[in-house]
């Protein structure tokens, strides 16, 4: 028998190799209310202000040459600001050099003695929960109550009586909508009662576009108005940037404001206009020229659910999706596979080009909109990812859960499609193992040293080699004639065995392990012809049921069946979607072999 067949064959007899072990694989109940109170800033209306044959959505959604302020009572307590569009008749046809004025609301969380009324907005059921009253200063919840309310001790050094410092979420709302519209006050407030504050913008897209959502996909419309349309959807991630800069700089809510944990949810075109806060680009004519967009390095991860990203004939973020690739901060989209308005193909096409840290979660059956059942899943997905890539202090189990995640009960039917978790910054002696891939062989490779990085890079390697973008977390390897075993780091136990074929005639590939009865099973020549070349890193084995502790993933490896024509090899990757991928291209999965830390 062919030694590197039997190699493939004696593996996978050694491992006793279990059924598909992926990271994402637990449903979870659906959190939909948070812990807090909330309150939201002063959005109070005259009725009798609304024209006749108006409604006051017609304000608030920016139609029939009105808009929100228009209906304001207390300006002077309300959130406005204004916004100049850059001098560029190119992009910004009818609003270049001029300055807009924009409202906003914002919600956040209050404590328990807040007792200002909820205030009904005009024409509606809807209400704004204990809005501010005229002149009055927001009610931020204090330290004292945040951390008594979540159960746990204050940190040291924390002033009991401060106002308590909240992550921020800037939210944008979907084509001719407003925050305050049907749904969306409702989601803001539950966004806010699980520990955010959270700003919204009154975009008010008419004033810009007559442009209707309907309108995105037909080709005909999009040939006669395409300027006009890029110039709203510009506007979007413009006014989103101004807003932060108002809310920073204003000392009623920014003492209330944790500066480092700043991110976005956007729903529908406020999807899209999240991508171009992150660094996506955006095409600008139907021939695919590409444009800067305005963006915000202080967004550090962002949410979008049934996000626009373009149409077949004419993708959002230039062509191929390409400007995509700007965005290396974790992003989530929830899509719906029923949705012809922002099809989930579009999205996958630019979560595929992302550098960052990017999930996908399909929306079985859901079109383009937003119903009340959705909400579990939704809410869910959302707070667990923004409390993980926020790292928000007081659910430090956020990340855990997240990458375990799967489906929300209830609710549409959800799943993961697309993973790719980047890790977090080393520390504590972490090093980060990158992937390569050989576009001439079609091979993978890791390597988890500096000094190899750059000696594949300079072709030492042979040619072809290219990173992949994706990676995952461990540790040095002990420096050659230093100390015996692996260096004293928490979780650090499992030295990683680094064997190579071509030395003995084998194939051209290497191949890992951190199970130390594997490792001596190959070193004993019992798996054919592997060349043990020694420790390549120190990683965390898996249990005796190839799983791993909680909070970590999983880095799970594929085989490519190749072992007939000397050509086997191994891929390594905590991404169940590159798994998928792998054996829908006729590689094997063969198990979690061994542990990462996010």
């Amino acid at each position: 028998m062919d030694s590197n067949r039997f190699a493939a064959l004696a593996l996978t007899a050694f491992l006793a190799l279990p059924a598909a072990a992926y990271n994402h694989v637990e449903t979870v109940i659906p959190s939909i209310q948070g812990r807090f109170n909330v309150a939201c800033s002063n959005v109070a209306q005259d009725a009798s202000r609304i024209a006749s044959g108006l409604t006051a959505s017609d304000y608030w959604e920016g139609r029939n040459d009105h808009y929100v302020t228009e209906l304001l009572t207390n300006r002077g307590s309300a959130v406005l600001f204004q916004v100049r569009s850059p001098f560029d008749p190119f992009v910004y046809p009818t609003t270049w050099g001029r300055t807009t004025e924009f409202a906003a609301i914002v919600c956040y969380p209050t404590p328990r003695t807040n007792n200002d009324p909820d205030y009904r907005l005009p024409g509606t059921t809807d209400v704004v929960p204990r809005m501010e009253a005229p002149g009055a200063s927001p009610k931020l919840i204090t330290n004292q109550e945040l951390w008594t309310t979540v159960g746990q001790p204050m940190p040291a050094g924390t002033v009991a009586g401060d106002p308590a410092r909240m992550p921020l979420v800037t939210f944008s709302h979907g084509l001719t909508g407003s925050p305050i519209s049907k749904g969306y006050i409702n989601i803001l407030a539950l966004l806010a009662s699980h520990g955010f504050m959270v700003g919204a913008v009154f975009h008010g897209d008419p004033r810009i576009s007559r442009v209707r959502i309907e309108d995105m996909g037909d080709l005909a419309y999009l040939l006669v108005f395409f300027n006009n349309v890029v110039e709203m959807q510009l506007m979007r991630p413009l006014s989103l940037k101004a807003f932060n800069d108002r809310l920073l700089g204003d000392a009623r809510y920014s003492r209330g404001i944790d500066y480092e944990r700043i991110g976005g949810f956007g729903a529908s075109l406020g999807g899209e206009a999240m991508m171009h806060l992150m660094g996506a680009g955006i095409t600008t004519t139907l021939g695919f020229e590409c444009h800067d967009a305005p963006s915000d390095p202080r967004i550090k991860a962002a949410v979008a659910f049934v996000p626009y990203a373009g149409q077949n004939f004419l993708p959002t973020f230039c062509e191929g999706q390409s400007s995509a690739a700007n965005i290396t901060k974790p992003f989530l989209a929830l899509s719906g596979n029923f949705d012809t308005t922002a099809p989930i193909r579009m999205m996958e096409m630019a979560a595929n080009r992302m550098k960052g840290s990017r999930f996908l979660v399909q929306l079985d059956g859901v079109p383009h909109q937003f119903e009340p059942e959705y909400a579990g899943d939704l809410m869910t997905w959302m707070t667990t990812f923004l409390s993980a890539y926020l790292s928000v202090p007081w659910d430090t189990g956020a990340m855990g859960r997240f990458i375990r995640m799967n489906t929300v009960e209830g609710g549409p039917a959800d799943h993961v499609t697309i993973d790719v978790h980047v890790p977090l910054p080393p520390v504590a002696g972490e090093v980060p193992v990158r992937e390569f891939r050989n576009r001439i062989l079609d091979h993978y490779f890791i390597a988890a040293t500096q000094e190899e990085f750059d000696f594949i890079a300079r072709g030492g390697a042979g040619s072809g080699w290219e990173l992949t973008g994706q990676s995952f977390k461990a540790w040095k390897a002990p420096v050659v004639g230093g100390p015996v075993g692996p260096p004293v780091y928490a979780g650090a136990t499992d030295p990683v065995c680094r064997f190579y074929g071509g030395a003995n005639g084998g194939p051209n590939s290497h191949f890992f392990t951190a199970v130390q009865g594997e490792c001596d099973f190959v070193k004993a020549g019992r798996a054919g012809a592997w060349f043990y070349e020694g420790i390549g890193f120190v990683s965390h084995a898996v249990d005796s049921n190839q799983r791993c502790p909680e909070g970590w993933l999983g880095v799970n490896r594929a085989y490519n069946n190749r072992a007939a024509s000397n050509d086997s090899n191994h891929r390594f990757s905590t991404s169940d979607s590159t798994m998928r991928d792998m054996e829908s291209q006729g590689w094997s999965y063969e198990a979690t072999v061994m542990c990462a830390l996010p």
